[in-house]
């Protein structure tokens, strides 16, 4: 067996080794890199839209501050421009009494009780408000509520015997003097929708009434009004 020269052999060996370390060094090189963890999708909070007011809407409440604040100016101002302001009224009040079945049941209530301060008003200072009453559903689902949460009773008012008339003004008025501090402006807006309706009943029947019973209608009148004036001075002291 022939010797191979030493030179020859070193040769070999050294040429082994490094092939293997190139494959190993390229086979290193192939392993994928360690995919890196998924982002977590983001959510988006949702946002709540408040329903806009609608154009009706903004009209009553554009009538409804208009009478909080005629009531609350001086007869001495007020009587030196009566022409305007029964205008204005006449104005504000003629859309809103063609769409009144498209208020709400509050929205109505609302609406019938400012219309009902505003005549008291106008009354009590030689301005009696002359205009086409409201009838049927539109009134009806309206007072139904109020009247028999004040009266006890949702009795027509409109066909009301004369005699019953001082009995209903004096559950009205006791309701207002036990409730009226828990009162918001609407509730006051109400008792004046139910007061409205004795009002107008009571003229048309009253002269029926003796005149001791003509005197006490006379009397729980004032003092629904006192009660009111007495939440008016409130209000207008908490501005303060």
């Amino acid at each position: 067996m022939k010797r191979i020269p030493l030179p020859i052999f070193l040769l070999a060996v050294t040429l082994v080794l490094t092939t293997g370390t190139a494959t190993a060094q390229q086979t290193t090189a192939k392993k994928p890199a360690a995919s890196s963890p998924a982002k977590a999708p983001t959510t988006t909070k949702a946002t709540t839209i408040k329903p806009a007011m609608t154009s009706l809407d903004q009209d009553l409440r554009v009538f409804s501050n208009w009478v909080d604040a005629k009531l609350e100016l001086p007869m001495a101002n007020v009587r030196l421009d009566w022409g305007g302001i029964e205008a204005e009224y006449a104005r504000m009040t003629k859309r809103l009494n063609g769409a009144t079945d498209s208020l709400s049941a509050q929205s109505r209530r609302e609406y019938l009780g400012q219309k009902a301060r505003y005549k008291v008003w106008a009354a009590e200072n030689g301005h009696p408000v002359i205009e086409e009453v409201l009838v049927g559903t539109a009134r009806d689902s309206a007072v139904n509520e109020v009247q028999g949460r004040l009266l006890g009773s949702t009795a027509p008012i409109n066909r009301a015997m004369a005699s019953a008339l001082p009995d209903l003004y004096a559950r009205l008025v006791e309701a207002t003097r036990v409730q009226h501090r828990q009162w918001t402006p609407t509730s006051w807006a109400e008792a004046n929708t139910v007061l409205d309706l004795l009002n107008t009943r009571y003229d048309q029947v009253g002269s029926q009434l003796t005149i001791e019973d003509r005197a006490r209608v006379r009397s729980l009148q004032v003092e629904f009004r006192a009660l009111e004036k007495v939440r008016d001075l409130k209000g207008i002291l908490n501005g303060l």
